[in-house]
């Protein structure tokens, strides 16, 4: 199942936010705080989800949930993007990194991230929500006439994630594994490995 952000789109969003962020002098920006991450990662209720997990090729931690298909990962100078889907192929879950050339926050991410989308996809989303929580992650929920996302951006120095889970639309999705996603990709904390 691709979700909302497919491979060739989060690679323009990247560099479109980096090439932007070089010319914008002054810029603020909010690093996650990886102790509050490691906090919050230790106090969710992980079942149903796997045992947490170095994946080294997206610098995190993580706890995807249980039974559920790996898809091979994309990888390419850019960035690296990791997938997961429910076994009835309804619900997914991902986690995109990247290391930028200079340090970008979250909302700009989310901001070009939004603006590459529309301009790029036939069908018409729509943003629903956007807010920032205590631990810096900067949340946005959208759909389109396919898929219905929920996800957060957070940077740490030029490091640069999205997380996102989603489902499709007009499809047999349960609630259950919606949950299941969300809950695994809350469980996601950067890690501290050195690039």
């Amino acid at each position: 199942m691709s979700m909302a952000f497919p491979q060739s789109l989060m690679g323009r969003i990247l560099v479109a936010a980096a090439t932007a962020t070089a010319f914008c002098a002054g810029c603020q920006y909010q690093n996650v705080s990886s102790t509050q991450l490691d906090i919050h990662q230790s106090l969710l209720n992980k079942s149903g989800l796997t045992p947490l997990h170095v994946n080294s090729l997206l610098r995190i931690t993580c706890a995807p949930p249980e039974l559920w298909v790996l898809l091979v990962p994309q990888e390419n100078v850019l960035f690296s993007h990791q997938q997961w889907r429910s076994p009835d192929h309804q619900v997914g879950m991902g986690v995109a990194y990247a290391r930028t050339p200079v340090p970008i926050s979250a909302q700009m991410l989310v901001w070009f991230a939004k603006a590459k989308y529309s301009e790029t996809q036939k069908v018409q989303g729509r943003l629903l929500g956007q807010w920032t929580d205590p631990l810096g992650r900067c949340w946005f929920e959208g759909e389109n006439d396919k898929f219905h996302i929920i996800g957060y951006a957070m940077t740490r120095g030029r490091d640069a994630w999205v997380v996102y889970s989603g489902y499709r639309l007009g499809g047999k999705a349960s609630l259950n594994e919606i949950a299941l996603a969300a809950k695994g990709a809350d469980s996601v904390a950067p890690t501290l490995l050195d690039p």
